[in-house]
């Protein structure tokens, strides 16, 4: 962890934020309660944060360990961020298009009263303390959209979108609209 470059590092917390909002509250808080400590590289901090993170992960693959269902959760600011990753030739880190993506998904989730306003903030708040990007330049809201419909997480012809139902628990919805999703993406885009 302290041999990693900046930009390894941060990204590694796409995934860790991603774990705190569809599982675990508690465990979302207490990386927003030591942010401080994580930009320093405490490691006794960041041996709790990659435990909890390999904790929540594990409990969510043994509990379908056959992708029949709550292993999707797992794509939390995947169906949006994986099409960025596409469309930006993977010149941005995993980590970084997953950022965006759960920014865009928690906007959606806002706007359907499933989250409140401050909530949301929190989020986008913790990915930009954590040096992660909160919007990309150089794309279209068409385009993403697009692409995300070719990527695997269809069903029946309606993308599988995960959103969070409140923070720390995450459900898998199909009906998330292409206008929901494309003001979603105007929130992240750097038009």
């Amino acid at each position: 962890l302290l041999s990693l470059t900046d930009k390894q590092y941060y990204s590694g917390f796409g995934e860790i934020i991603k774990h705190g909002l569809i599982k675990d509250m508690e465990y979302f808080e207490y990386l927003n309660d030591n942010l401080d400590m994580i930009k320093e590289r405490n490691l006794d901090i960041l041996e709790h944060i990659v435990f909890g993170s390999c904790e929540i992960k594990r409990k969510v693959v043994e509990n379908d360990p056959k992708e029949k269902g709550e292993r999707a959760l797992l794509n939390f600011g995947h169906t949006l961020g994986h099409a960025i990753e596409k469309l930006e030739d993977f010149t941005m880190l995993h980590g970084e298009c997953v950022a965006v993506g759960m920014i865009a998904a928690g906007y959606i989730s806002m706007n359907r009263g499933m989250i409140s306003r401050e909530e949301y903030d929190t989020l986008v708040n913790m990915i930009k303390t954590l040096n992660l990007p909160a919007k990309v330049s150089n794309l279209e809201a068409k385009r993403i959209i697009e692409v995300s419909k070719s990527d695997k997480k269809m069903d029946a012809g309606q993308i599988r979108f995960i959103l969070l139902d409140k923070m720390g628990n995450a459900v898998i919805t199909s009906d998330v609209t292409d206008d929901e999703m494309t003001e979603s993406l105007n929130q992240v885009l750097d038009v």
